[in-house]
């Protein structure tokens, strides 16, 4: 598995660089005050989908303890970390981006969890069809109470004002090559590698706020010294 894959956050207070965001999503979590909608926004390797992922944890989550955050541990969050909950369903936009997928998961969306709630995660979303978002509205209009929809985009100039207006946007910003390193560097004391802090310092500042390039940039690096 990538580092990016193995690595990534499984807490929103992992989650680097997005502070504004995290705070208001514990905050939610702590009151159990989620909303209906959301729509996560920003360039490429910001931590959009990581943060998706961890707030389906947050919603679902079996021993939350009132510090807002999910728990890891309990059957609900790791089939969440492992893709396999039967409440959530991450989608890809991409792929999954015509009217007759989006009849489908409004017809699923009003079958009751299993668990507290169901979640839709649709990364990409902006790649969704004209027909595919009308029918998207309805749902974001008048959701049934259990379910949650989290939308991650990276052209948010192309998502449907009807459809911004029906969510909590969060906007996710490039991050800091120091923000970078941090991340670069716990990764190496994990593997047991002790690169040039040199190295780490130029894979963090060209990535140029991308936090997977940076990470993909020091798998090779590790796959490299091994050679």
């Amino acid at each position: 598995m990538s580092f990016y894959q193995t690595y990534r956050p499984m807490k929103f207070a992992d989650v680097q660089g997005q502070d504004e965001v995290t705070s208001i999503l514990i905050n939610q979590a702590k009151g159990n005050t989620f909303h209906h909608a959301y729509l996560l926004c920003g360039p490429s390797g910001t931590g959009k989908t990581t943060t998706a992922r961890v707030l389906a944890m947050a919603l679902n989550c079996q021993s939350m303890d009132g510090d807002g955050e999910p728990c890891g541990q309990c059957q609900s969050c790791r089939l969440i970390r492992e893709g396999g909950h039967w409440d959530v369903l991450e989608i890809d936009g991409a792929r999954f981006r015509g009217i007759d997928e989006v009849k489908e998961l409004a017809y699923r969306a009003h079958l009751f969890p299993m668990g507290k709630r169901k979640v839709y995660i649709i990364d990409e979303c902006h790649q969704l069809t004209e027909a595919a978002w009308n029918g998207m509205l309805k749902l974001l209009e008048e959701p049934p109470p259990h379910l949650v929809i989290i939308l991650c985009t990276t052209h948010l100039e192309k998502i449907p004002d009807t459809a911004v207006s029906r969510c909590q946007m969060f906007p996710f910003v490039k991050l800091k090559p120091e923000q970078i390193r941090e991340k670069l560097e716990s990764i190496c004391k994990s593997v047991g590698i002790s690169p040039d802090s040199r190295h780490l310092q130029f894979i963090a500042e060209s990535a140029q706020g991308n936090m997977r390039m940076a990470e993909n940039t020091l798998e090779q690096v590790c796959q490299l010294k091994k050679a």
